[in-house]
């Protein structure tokens, strides 16, 4: 967020304009969120990348809201919340849920973005309403509007395949000194030469890579759960893993073991971390044919000996207990958040009452 203004310089609250977004207004839009989050993208890519997730999603259908934003009067962008829907399903029952993205309010205009947030309420009359990347004042506010967490969104798994990158991190957010953090860095990779033993003698399987949407949604299509979960179908696969966006997303099949009884869809982005995004890690994106710990642990160890001259590290979200305590038990690390940051809001009871399996590719935690 931007600074608060001195208290000397007047702001106008009360000639903001609320505003349904258009397509014309993306560019603004996401210029203002560019800015605000202080994003390391260049505002291009942050353009492309609104464009992508509001406009090419293929859950959208005519007449679904794109968000809203407040224009001041000289018509500067100083607030906003963007809308993509998402279709989930329970067994062969599909919804659509409407997802928060990018709020954002200038820090000299709070308290002016609950008109946005009540514009957003009001769509729960006829759709659920759901976040995947809230903060723990967000997922607050979600509790007290009669909103849900969405079950273990309250951690992630993180595996470290390489230390350097991860001490120079430790080294900035202790002194704030690149310069430091730099040395640090470029002083442990020549001292830490060993690779870490992340997930020895752990059981093994085989990965192939799919190289259509369709592959995807066949393997998925043989796998049926009463949880609510994402649809997955090509459409989605097409939009959320072979799009140029994000060029480093991929589909696996894998297949756990000498005997095939089960062929999972294994879904994996890799994305940049750290105060100079010195951290290259493989987020697993998508399980399906929900895992057991003994499946997770074998396409970690598949995941890992794919990417592992490519990636410092690797991370897990939203996996239950079991999983959690077997990927811990193979040198990852549990990071707790300050609270789950997946919340759902279902005032109508337009849900079944039904467990939810939510990976990282449900809304935007990764995006």
């Amino acid at each position: 967020m931007t600074a608060p203004d001195s208290p000397s310089v007047p702001v106008d609250k009360k000639n903001l304009q609320l505003q349904d977004i258009a397509p014309s207004d993306l560019e603004d839009v996401a210029r203002f969120i560019h800015r605000v989050s202080g994003s390391s993208m260049s505002a291009a890519r942050a353009i492309e990348r609104l464009r992508w997730i509001v406009l090419e999603n293929p859950a959208r259908e005519p007449g679904d809201s794109l968000g809203w934003l407040l224009r001041a009067p000289s018509g500067e962008v100083v607030g906003c919340m963007c809308c993509a829907p998402q279709r989930f399903r329970s067994d062969q029952k599909i919804f659509k849920l409407a997802m928060s993205n990018s709020f954002y309010v200038e820090e000299r205009y709070r308290g002016s973005g609950a008109t946005i947030f009540l514009r957003y309420l009001h769509l729960g009359r006829s759709v659920p309403l759901f976040v995947s990347s809230a903060n723990a004042t967000v997922g607050e506010m979600w509790q007290k509007l009669g909103g849900y967490s969405i079950g273990n969104s309250d951690h992630e798994m993180f595996g470290v395949v390489r230390w350097s990158p991860l001490l120079a991190e430790s080294v900035f957010r202790k002194t704030s000194s690149a310069g430091l953090a730099r040395v640090i860095g470029a002083t442990t990779s020549r001292l830490l030469r060993a690779r870490s033993g992340l997930l020895a003698e752990t059981a093994k399987g085989s990965s192939t890579v799919l190289g259509t949407p369709e592959e995807a949604a066949r393997i998925c299509a043989e796998f049926h759960n009463e949880k609510i979960t994402n649809s997955r179908e090509a459409p989605f696969f097409k939009w959320r893993y072979f799009s140029p966006v994000v060029p480093s997303a991929r589909l696996f099949a894998f297949r756990l073991g000498q005997v095939e009884e089960r062929t999972f869809m294994v879904g994996v982005q890799v994305q940049n971390r750290g105060y100079n995004q010195q951290i290259r890690t493989l987020q697993v994106l998508d399980i399906w044919g929900e895992p057991d710990a003994k499946a997770v642990l074998a396409i970690a160890g598949s995941l890992l000996q794919e990417y592992r001259d490519e990636i410092d590290a690797i991370v897990f979200r939203c996996l239950d207990r079991p999983c959690q305590e077997a990927l811990a038990a193979h040198g990852f690390k549990r990071r707790a958040f300050a609270a789950p940051i997946a919340w759902c809001i279902d005032k109508g009871g337009m849900l079944p009452d039904k467990p939810w399996y939510l990976v990282p590719a449900d809304g935007d935690m990764f995006l």
